[in-house]
C-alpha cells in the first residue's frame, strides 16, 4: 500500500469523515434495517395465516347464512310439524350462529387489512434505510482507506489500537441499548392507544347495557363501536408483543388476549341478555386495567433502566471517540513534523473540542428522532373518539412486576467486554513477539478488525 503524505488537508478530511460516520452510526441504521427486515418476514408470515383464517370465516358465514335461508324457506312446513314456539327457538339459534359468524368474518377482515398496512409501512422504512446504510458503508471504506494509507496498513500506536477496539465494543453496546430504547418507546406508544381504545370500548359497552332492549338499532351501533375499539386494542397489544418477542409480559399475556378475542367475537350475542352483558363488561374492564398496568410497567422499565443505560453508553462512547480522534490527530502531527512540515495541533484540537460539543447536541436531536417514531396515524384505529380517555386507578409502583434482566433487554453485553479484553491481550502479545514488523497474517487480521463496524453483531 502506498504511503500518503499527511497535510492539514488530510487531517481535515479525516475529521470530516469521522464526524459523518459518527452522526450516521448514532442513528443505529444498520441494526434498524436488520430489525425491520426480520419484522417484515414475521409480519408476512402472519399475513399468510390471516388470509387463510379470513377465507375460513367467509366459508363459515356462507354456511350459516344458507342454514338461515333454508329454515326460512321451509318455515311453513317446520312450523306445522314442530309448532311455532319450537320453530322460533330454532330460527333464533340459526340467526345467532349466522350473526356470530358474520362478526368473526368482519373482525378477520379488519385484522387482515391492518397487517397489510403494516407490511406496506415496513417496506417503506426498509426502502428509506437501505441507501443510508450503503452511504455509511461507503464512508467507512473511505475512512479505512485513508487511515491505512496514513499508517501504512498498521495501527499508528498501541493506544490507537486499544482505543479503536474499545470504541467498537462501546458502539455495539450503545447500539444494543438504542435498539431496546427504540422498541420499548414505540411499544409504549402502541400500548397507550390500546389503553385508550379499551377505555372507550368499556364506556360504550356500559352505556349499551342501560339501553332499552327494544332499541335494537342503537344497540347494534354501540356494540359495533365497542367491537371495533376492542379489535384495534387487540392488534395494538399483539403488535407490542411482536416488538419485544423475547420479553415475557407480566400483564395482558397471550391467554388473556385470546379471552378478549372470544368476548369481542360474541358482542352481538352478549348484548342481548343482562348476565352475558355483565360477564363481557367484566372481561373488558379487567383487560383495560391490566393493559394500564402494562403501560405503567413499560414506563418504569424505560425510565429506571433503559434511558439511564442509554445515557451512560452514549457518554462512554462519546468520550472514547474523543480520545481516539485526539490520538490519531497527535500521530498525524508527528508524521507531518517528521517530514519537516508544521502542524497547528492546538487549532485542530480546539476544533475537535467544539465539534464534540456540537455532536453531543446532535446526538440528543437524533435520539429524539429515533424514539417515538410510531405515529398515531399508523396505529390500528377505531371508530369514535378513543383519545385521552381517563385511565383506571394506577397500580402502586411497589406492586409492579420487576423489570427484565439486562441480558433480556440488551443481549449479553459482558460478552462484548470479554471480546475486547481478549483482543487487547492478543495484540499486546503479538507486539511483544515482533516489535519490528507485523507479518502478513496479522495485517490481514487487523484489516478485518478495522472493518468490524460493517458487521451487525448478533448473539
Amino acid at each position: 500500500m502506498g504511503d500518503k503524505k499527511i497535510t492539514m488537508e488530510t487531517i481535515q478530511t479525516y475529521v470530516r469523515l469521522d464526524n459523518e460516520i459518527h452522526m450516521m452510526e448514532i442513528k443505529n441504521i444498520r441494526k434498524s434495517l436488520k430489525m425491520k427486515e426480520d419484522q417484515l418476514k414475521d409480519v408476512q408470515q402472519t399475513e399468510s395465516q390471516l388470509k387463510t383464517h379470513y377465507k375460513e370465516c367467509q366459508d363459515k358465514t356462507k354456511k350459516e347464512k344458507a342454514d338461515v335461508d333454508d329454515l326460512t324457506g321451509k318455515g311453513g312446513q317446520i312450523q306445522a310439524s314442530l309448532g311455532k314456539a319450537k320453530f322460533d327457538q330454532q330460527m333464533s339459534k340459526e340467526q345467532a350462529e349466522y350473526l356470530e359468524a358474520l362478526n368473526k368474518e368482519e373482525l378477520a377482515k379488519k385484522d387482515l387489512e391492518g397487517i397489510t398496512k403494516q407490511i406496506q409501512d415496513i417496506q417503506a422504512e426498509i426502502k428509506n434505510l437501505t441507501p443510508e446504510v450503503e452511504k455509511l458503508d461507503k464512508l467507512v471504506a473511505e475512512q479505512e482507506e485513508l487511515l491505512s494509507s496514513i499508517f501504512k496498513g498498521d495501527y499508528g500506536s498501541q493506544k490507537e489500537n486499544e482505543l479503536e477496539s474499545k470504541m467498537d465494543m462501546l458502539v455495539e453496546k450503545r447500539n444494543r441499548v438504542g435498539v431496546a430504547k427504540y422498541k420499548w418507546t414505540n411499544g409504549k406508544v402502541l400500548l397507550q392507544h390500546a389503553v385508550n381504545q379499551l377505555a372507550y370500548a368499556v364506556k360504550k359497552w356500559d352505556e349499551l347495557g342501560k339501553l332499552d332492549k327494544s332499541d335494537t338499532k342503537t344497540m347494534y351501533t354501540m356494540a359495533t363501536e365497542a367491537r371495533n375499539n376492542l379489535s384495534a386494542a387487540i392488534q395494538n397489544l399483539q403488535n407490542t408483543q411482536k416488538y419485544l418477542s423475547n420479553i415475557q409480559f407480566p400483564y395482558c399475556k397471550e391467554d388473556e388476549i385470546k379471552t378478549l378475542q372470544k368476548a369481542t367475537a360474541n358482542v352481538y350475542i352478549d348484548m342481548m341478555t343482562t348476565d352475558r352483558h355483565k360477564h363481557a363488561l367484566n372481561c373488558f374492564s379487567v383487560t383495560h386495567k391490566r393493559s394500564y398496568a402494562l403501560l405503567q410497567w413499560f414506563d418504569s422499565v424505560l425510565t429506571s433502566v433503559i434511558e439511564k443505560d442509554f445515557r451512560s453508553a452514549s457518554d462512554e462512547e462519546r468520550e472514547c471517540s474523543k480520545q481516539l480522534r485526539i490520538e490519531r490527530l497527535r500521530l498525524m502531527k508527528e508524521s507531518v513534523e517528521k517530514d519537516g512540515g508544521t502542524c497547528n495541533l492546538d487549532a485542530s484540537l480546539q476544533r475537535e473540542q467544539e465539534e464534540c460539543g456540537q455532536e453531543e447536541i446532535n446526538d440528543k436531536q437524533v435520539e429524539q428522532e429515533l424514539v417515538g417514531l410510531t405515529d398515531a396515524d399508523d396505529v390500528p384505529g377505531s371508530e369514535g373518539s378513543s383519545k385521552n380517555m381517563p385511565p383506571p386507578t394506577p397500580m402502586p409502583l411497589k406492586d409492579l412486576a420487576p423489570p427484565p434482566s439486562e441480558e433480556m433487554l440488551f443481549g449479553n453485553i459482558n460478552k462484548l467486554k470479554d471480546q475486547y479484553t481478549k483482543e487487547k491481550s492478543e495484540f499486546t502479545k503479538v507486539q511483544e513477539m515482533n516489535k519490528q514488523r507485523l507479518d502478513q497474517g496479522l495485517q490481514e487480521k487487523l484489516a478485518a478488525r478495522r472493518n468490524r463496524k460493517k458487521r451487525v453483531q448478533e448473539e
